[in-house]
């Protein structure tokens, strides 16, 4: 039984030496490359992770800087836009219907935002004795416009 353990191990033993020859004479022309840094960022981030760099914080401040510019550019707009309504009035047609009194009148022009107190702008018709003369008919007002400009557009002493 000794005789068979000692030839089976050099049997072994051979088949090691043989192998190992074989593999250092023809060695696998497989050569395995090592991704570069940024390709490896690339894979890392297509995967869905974030990968952080050393010069975050700068990067940090420039959007930062951004985002200040584009809520200042917002502003500006916002400013531009309100600028341009205030340029342009708003023109308003109303139609005063026979029958109508004072205050429907005056109810008609504040809901359409021509006068703000309706108060004030009775006194003044009634100060000036203007009331009586209020014409019928459709005008063209807008929301610029003073008391003194409508009393005066309504009773028709100026032309539209």
């Amino acid at each position: 039984m000794k005789q068979f353990i000692r030839a089976f191990s050099l049997g072994l033993f051979a088949a090691t030496i043989i192998i190992g020859a074989v593999y250092f004479i023809d060695k696998p022309s497989v050569t395995v490359s090592s991704p570069t840094l940024e390709d490896s960022i690339q894979q890392i981030e297509n995967e869905g992770y974030y990968v952080f760099e050393e010069d975050m914080n700068a990067k940090m401040n420039e959007l930062n800087e951004q985002i200040d510019e584009l809520k200042n550019n917002a502003t500006h707009s916002e400013q531009a836009n309100e600028t341009a309504e205030e340029q342009e009035p708003e023109h308003v047609s109303i139609e005063i219907e026979a029958g109508m009194t004072m205050p429907d009148i005056v109810d008609l022009l504040v809901e359409n935002k021509l006068i703000a107190d309706e108060e004030n702008f009775l006194n003044y018709l009634e100060e000036n004795s203007l009331s009586r003369y209020v014409q019928i008919g459709e005008f063209t007002l807008n929301e610029t416009m003073s008391a003194e400009e409508i009393a005066n557009t309504l009773t028709r002493q100026n032309q539209e």
